[in-house]
């Protein structure tokens, strides 16, 4: 067996084998391998590779355009713009269908401006909306109750009833104050003759002592000394008891004042409850069946709207373009995945959907100012436009609102070896 081995061994195959030198990737193989390593970790580091989070877009103007949206279903009853019309704010744009009479509910309105002056004041109110027979639709029971609280305030005025009973009672005092003075006169004549009763009593008395007088004269001096001196201070308790009269009338006076103002006052509260209640009808029913503009602009159809055309609660029926949208803007829902990464100052590269970027190229744009709070789990960005409507193409692209695309956050430049390493540390950390 060895023998068949050795000849195994020394054949010429063999030998060849043996004999040849290796190729150099043989020689020099793990040399190379190192320096592929190496140009890598090196590459690695030079070379950075964005982190970019994906989220979707708007563009618009600084001062956004404003929507109308229908409140209410129903056909259109009357429309006072056309297409691409200017309005300013406030301008009637359309009515939709409702119960009441329009005029009628504008009239009333016109007459709550007049009339709100005097809510605040103490004296009646004139006015004339009990003239008007108004058709109001929603409105009119609150418009009856309005009209009730006025009916009962200004007849609280016209009845007059307190300030006629008052009259009344100082009538009365007035007529105290005359029989108080005349039993004053009778006060003072008492007062005299009490005076001089006194003295013809003193006198007699003293005669009496002395004998010169009978007792019988005596007595009768007494008497009429003690009736004088009676009938002056019944003259007092009279006047006394007149006082207390004027001063009771005086009382009631003011208890009749006081009833007369809570009174007032109750009315009034009920005519500006009213009057609250009936003005927040007539501003829910605007809310409901009209539509304004809300700012200066151009109003424009979101679809060809007539008079007659139904349309639907929650539709949007127009858009208003402000007249001063000048500086443009690009709004963008960021998700709350990943978006502490996002900083003002971030480039963000923008794709319109309306502008294939294969073939218009792409805007470049810079986060403006980001929102504190998030709104359905999504934060709001503002991105501004250094360079315009400019594409990386050098194609300037036609403004339009509410075009919508991508928005790509460039949040971060990683070098390729941080990326590579970054997962590795962390689950050391993990471990450790």
């Amino acid at each position: 067996m060895e023998k068949d081995t050795n000849i195994e061994l020394r054949s010429d195959e063999v030998k060849e084998i043996l004999q040849r030198m290796p190729s150099w990737i043989i020689r020099s193989g793990t040399t190379l391998f190192f320096v592929v390593i190496i140009a890598v970790v090196v590459g690695s580091w030079f070379f950075r590779y964005p982190d970019i989070i994906y989220s979707k877009l708007v563009l618009t103007t600084l001062n956004p355009p404003a929507e109308l949206v229908a409140r209410s279903s129903g056909q259109i009853q009357k429309l006072y713009v056309t297409d691409n019309q200017v309005v300013k704010k406030g301008e009637l744009l359309a009515i939709i269908e409702n119960p009441a009479v329009n005029e009628d509910v504008f009239l009333l309105k016109e007459k709550m401006n007049e009339f709100h002056t005097h809510l605040s004041g103490i004296e009646g109110i004139e006015s004339n909306l009990l003239e008007a027979n108004l058709r109001l639709g929603e409105i009119q029971v609150y418009y009856n109750s309005f009209l009730k609280a006025y009916v009962d305030y200004q007849r609280f005025f016209d009845l007059d009833y307190y300030d006629r009973k008052i009259i009344a009672y100082k009538d009365q005092i007035s007529k105290y104050n005359l029989y108080y003075n005349r039993q004053y006169q009778q006060k003072e004549i008492s007062e005299t003759e009490l005076g001089i009763s006194k003295k013809q009593f003193i006198r007699d008395s003293s005669l009496f002592v002395r004998g010169v007088i009978s007792h019988s004269d005596y007595q009768n001096a007494r008497k009429q000394f003690l009736e004088q001196n009676y009938s002056f201070h019944g003259t007092r308790s009279s006047l006394a008891a007149t006082q207390i009269n004027i001063s009771e009338v005086n009382q009631q006076i003011i208890d009749l004042e006081l009833q007369k103002e809570r009174e007032r006052k109750e009315l009034q509260n009920l005519l500006i409850q009213g009057f609250d209640n009936l003005k927040a009808q007539i501003t829910i029913w605007e809310q409901q069946y009209i539509l304004t503009s809300p700012i200066d602009g151009k109003v424009t159809f979101n679809r060809f709207y007539s008079s007659n055309q139904n349309v639907k609660s929650g539709e949007r029926v127009f858009t208003v373009l402000p007249s001063d949208a000048t500086k443009i803007i690009a709004r963008v829902e960021l998700g709350v995945q990943g978006a502490g990464k996002v900083k003002i100052g971030q480039r963000v590269n923008i794709k319109l959907n309306n502008y294939p970027y294969l073939e218009y190229g792409m805007l470049e744009g810079t986060i403006r100012s980001i929102s504190k709070v998030p709104e359905d789990q999504k934060y709001s960005l503002d991105v501004d436009f250094p360079k315009g409507l400019v594409t990386n193409y050098g194609i300037e692209l036609d403004f339009a609102q509410q075009i919508e695309g991508q928005a790509e956050i460039i949040t971060e430049d990683l070098r390729l070896l941080q990326r590579i390493f970054n997962p590795i540390r962390s689950l050391i950390k993990e471990r450790m």
